[in-house]
């Protein structure tokens, strides 16, 4: 009986003491959560408004029919550089939908345009060589708005959108030319609406999740444009013809107001 009894009060001292060691044994520290932020969210249809610059120097050339030689005493073709620039403003209308850190869209603008320039050189140059003064040639370009419907491409650093786009562009220019020679005045016109391309690139940054301001440069081209003078004494058997290079470039910042969906990304750390 004595010796079951030291026995049992023996077990009790040894797992006593070893609770006491277990409970003096550093623990490990929880695992923590994982940090959940917000991250500024790109989806949604946006409204906006924007303001640029928009300049050109494209390439002109004018020649003569029914060809050089046979044009009065035969006069040398020749080529210039076109150049316009002025401002343009107007509104634009899009959709962006991000997934993970890209953004694709498609975005649609138009604007009013204010950009003109024109060109005159002188004297002109017969088929012998011979400058002859008091001959001219004078051309004018007036951009009366431009558009663009374009697809966009971007990633998405937070509330900074870095972006690629590209598409169709269209615009309605004015032209003329005047060619003052011994023999009379060759005058032409042409108003057309121009079809091409446009490609560019761009930021967007975002102030509130509905607010965001936007800067992007683009570069296009309208295909070309013939502009054919006339006289009256000479008839239509003899013209100039005169071939501009409708590509030029624009720069432009803007405001868009974005109607999202679903909230902030929340991203894990």
């Amino acid at each position: 009986m004595k010796n079951r009894f030291a026995l049992a009060l023996g077990t009790a001292v040894i797992m006593g003491l070893g609770s006491a060691s277990a409970a003096d044994l550093p623990r490990k520290a929880p695992i923590a959560a994982p940090i959940m932020a917000p991250v500024y969210n790109w989806t949604g249809v946006y409204v906006g408004v924007h303001a640029g610059w928009g300049w050109s120097d494209a390439d002109a050339f004018t020649t003569f029919t029914p060809s050089p030689a046979a044009f009065g005493v035969g006069w040398t073709p020749f080529g210039y550089s076109h150049d316009a620039d002025g401002f343009m403003a107007g509104g634009q209308i899009g959709f962006n939908y991000q997934i993970a850190n890209w953004v694709v869209g498609l975005e649609a603008d138009l604007s009013w345009a204010d950009i003109n320039g024109g060109v005159t050189v002188a004297p002109l140059v017969t088929f012998a060589g011979v400058p002859v003064a008091g001959t001219l040639h004078s051309s004018a370009y007036d951009m009366n708005w431009f558009g663009t419907v374009r697809g966009r491409l971007g990633f998405a650093a937070n509330n900074l959108l870095v972006y690629v786009t590209g598409g169709l562009a269209f615009a309605d220019v004015d032209y003329a030319t005047v060619s003052v020679f011994p023999a009379g005045t060759w005058a032409g016109t042409a108003s057309e609406t121009n079809a091409g391309w446009t490609l560019g690139g761009g930021f967007e940054w975002g102030l509130t999740p509905n607010w965001s301001v936007k800067a992007e440069y683009l570069y296009y081209d309208l295909g070309d444009t013939t502009v054919v003078g006339l006289n009256a004494a000479a008839g239509p058997a003899f013209t100039t013809v005169t071939s501009i290079d409708n590509d030029g470039h624009i720069v432009r910042i803007g405001v868009n107001y974005r109607f999202g969906w679903g909230g902030p990304v929340v991203a894990r750390y």
